[in-house]
């Protein structure tokens, strides 16, 4: 069975489909014993991601954490700095903040993508910090802003232009985690191209996976070098081995760079099919008064990692919309919550949160739909019944 095909019995949340020259690319590895962290296809996986984003280099790393944590390096973030980032992404996003000794600042989103909300970054910036002695701090600590942590969650584009003149104007560079949303526009501009550090996953059930891996774009090719330089242990004499840093074993197996490869030749048509499935879902729920899906703004292109269904109006008693989930969940409907607030998850309870209740709000009433790529018309009709039924 094609892995793409989905079982009868149930329908999963999103799995990778492998269809494409996956097994003669990994054949070729063997054949070759180009197996591990340098060979050929890690060089065409870097050269294709490259060209597609219209930049010189690209960085392939083991993890899309790994990309998030090479790319703070590569912004400056150091220990005892703050780091702003949104509260409803993956952990991942804000784990590599801590690696690095610093300290995240959690942001309210916006309802209508799920990402950053511009004005409650505005306010933060505004009201909450000083520039003292050529750097951006925090009032009531001194602590040093060092970056800002802009998500394109699930595959939708966050709103750039009033975060990139907010970032300008006070001077906070940008990482772009673009991990759910590879291939992605906000106004033409393909996301991860748009701040200073564009940082990508290619996790199993990502648009395309290599098996696990990641990827680290700028447009500062001195950046990118950087990234690579810290990825393979800051080696800079292949001989004598002659490290000049601390640094780390971030590098991408050739394994999994033809895997991702492979994957990547498939890219527009993977988002052609997310899109259509979107769609779909879109058309079944239209009569449904209280469920909609969420859909990108105008003037963006969105890839639908996940499509998000959100119930609409007052609803009494939220907490039973996940339990909801959890039923449909154990009955063979792949549905699963949106990302929990980072800002009460227990390791951040004490982290700087600046916001309302509006993120919780939006995660009692916001869900993943199955969304793989390889999902059949019958499998979404299956899914649209079982949540009407549910959600009544």
């Amino acid at each position: 069975m094609v892995s793409g095909e989905l079982s009868m019995k149930a329908i999963p949340n999103c799995i990778p489909y492998l269809a494409g020259s996956e097994m003669s690319n990994l054949q070729e590895c063997i054949d070759t014993g180009w197996i591990s962290s340098v060979g050929p296809f890690v060089d065409r996986f870097e050269k294709e991601f490259a060209g597609y984003h219209q930049l010189d280099m690209a960085v392939a790393v083991s993890s899309g954490t790994a990309a998030l944590h090479l790319g703070m390096h590569a912004l400056g973030v150091k220990r005892h700095d703050l780091v702003l980032c949104p509260t409803i992404t993956f952990v991942g996003s804000v784990s590599p903040i801590k690696y690095l000794g610093a300290d995240p600042v959690f942001l309210d989103v916006e309802e209508k993508t799920l990402n950053l909300d511009a004005q409650c970054l505005e306010d933060f910036l505004k009201n909450e910090t000083v520039r003292r002695n050529g750097s951006l701090v925090y009032k009531r600590s001194e602590r040093r802003i060092g970056a800002l942590v802009v998500v394109h969650l699930y595959g939708n584009p966050a709103d750039m232009d009033p975060i990139l003149e907010l970032s300008k104007r006070f001077g906070v560079p940008v990482l772009e985690d673009a991990a759910e949303s590879l291939g992605a526009r906000y106004k033409g501009g393909l996301v991860g191209t748009l701040g200073d550090v564009g940082c990508f996953s290619f996790n199993g059930n990502k648009v395309i996976t290599s098996g696990g891996g990641g990827m680290v774009i700028s447009r500062d090719v001195a950046k990118a070098r950087y990234c690579k330089h810290l990825s393979t242990q800051a080696k800079c004499d292949d001989f004598e081995f002659i490290h000049d840093a601390i640094a780390y074993n971030y590098r991408l197996s050739n394994l999994c760079a033809a895997v991702g490869s492979a994957q990547f030749d498939q890219l527009d048509r993977f988002i052609s099919l997310k899109r259509k499935h979107a769609g779909q879902y879109r058309r079944l729920l239209s009569a449904h008064l209280n469920l909609k899906i969420i859909s990108e703004p105008p003037n963006c292109y969105g890839t639908y990692w996940m499509i998000l269904g959100q119930r609409k109006g007052d609803i009494t008693d939220k907490t039973s919309v996940i339990e909801d989930l959890r039923m449909l969940s154990r009955n063979g409907i792949g549905v699963r919550p949106i990302w929990y607030p980072n800002h009460l998850q227990p390791p951040y309870r004490d982290a700087l949160f600046h916001g309302t209740h509006k993120s919780y709000e939006i995660y009692q009433s916001t869900f993943c739909l199955p969304s793989s790529v390889g999902l059949r018309d019958d499998e979404i009709a299956t899914v649209v019944q079982r949540i009407c039924e549910t959600f009544q």
